[in-house]
């Protein structure tokens, strides 16, 4: 894609699969148990995610002309037309960076990435989403730890069908249409991939298939729940620590060591925590956990 060529929209619903974010290896986020359905990476960031019939896949790809001067803006940009289909479906959804929310909850996240000289955003709508399926799938140190992240999707992902009729192929389709015309200004052209596209297309797709050489995880010990929240396990050499964070909050906490420890003790700031785990352990090993729960702790970054 060259300067001066149109943007183009590619649109479907695929088969299911797990799709992993480029820096992601599937040897350390996946349960190796699972192997039914395909595994591949895409040339976007983020982590790891499931994609079935029940997501509408909309990618944009155009000259990076198109785009906002700052990759930060890319979002509020591109995913204009998607929040104007919700609105107009009576989902009175807001966009947060780069995820779109509904009533307190994630409804569908975004990745961008500069390929050549094109930008490219990818996204979907998320018409139900299978979360124990999506949790079995997942690298998890412990049974705990997959009730927790199962526990933890259901508060905070949704979906449409949750709030909603699902709306058919043919109106979702028209109704993006109509908001990206009076967004950018488009006039539309459909086609489907001609012979030598998809032959293009398959040729790269050997670059999306997950090496297995990576041996650490996108989040350290744990996974992304959205852009507030984590999970995170950690095993030492004398019991290990679980924990869920929010915003810059300590949420909910369970440690081996600890079993009678309400789980939502520790709703405090960090450097408070070896003061309320005294009460559970003496002086020493409060400090010891205290720390051990900092350090299994994950924030994200760009909130610090």
């Amino acid at each position: 894609m060259q300067p001066g060529d149109l943007p183009a929209v590619v649109w479907g619903r695929p088969q299911p699969h797990i799709c992993l974010g480029q820096h992601q290896s599937a040897s350390v986020e996946l349960n190796a148990a699972y192997s039914d359905v395909p595994i591949v990476r895409r040339p976007l960031g983020g982590g790891s995610v499931w994609v079935d019939t029940d997501q509408a896949c909309v990618a944009l790809v155009a000259p990076l002309e198109f785009f906002p001067f700052r990759s930060a803006d890319w979002y509020a940009h591109a995913l204009q037309p998607m929040v104007q289909v919700y609105h107009e479906a009576g989902l009175p959804v807001t966009l947060a960076a780069q995820d779109i929310w509904l009533h307190g909850s994630k409804l569908a996240g975004s990745g961008a990435a500069t390929i050549g000289r094109a930008g490219v955003l990818g996204s979907s709508f998320m018409l139900g989403f299978p979360i124990e399926q999506f949790a079995g799938r997942v690298a998890s140190p412990s049974d705990g730890f997959r009730q927790w992240l199962i526990e933890a999707l259901r508060t905070s992902l949704t979906s449409w069908s949750q709030h909603a009729s699902v709306p058919d192929w043919e109106w979702l389709s028209m109704v993006y249409r109509r908001a990206a015309n009076n967004q950018f200004g488009w006039r539309w052209e459909q086609s489907l991939l001609r012979e030598d596209e998809r032959a293009a297309s398959d040729e790269w797709r050997t670059e999306l298939i997950p090496d297995h050489q990576g041996s650490v995880r996108m989040v350290p010990h744990g996974i992304k729940i959205n852009a507030a929240c984590y999970l995170t396990e950690r095993q030492y050499d004398t019991g290990w620590v679980r924990v869920l964070t929010q915003e810059r909050r300590v949420v909910r906490v369970a440690l081996s060591v600890a079993p009678g420890l309400p789980e939502t003790l520790l709703a405090s700031e960090p450097d408070s925590i070896a003061a309320e785990l005294a009460t559970y352990l003496d002086s020493a090993a409060a400090q010891l956990w205290a720390q051990r729960i900092t350090e299994t702790a994950y924030f994200n970054p760009e909130a610090i």
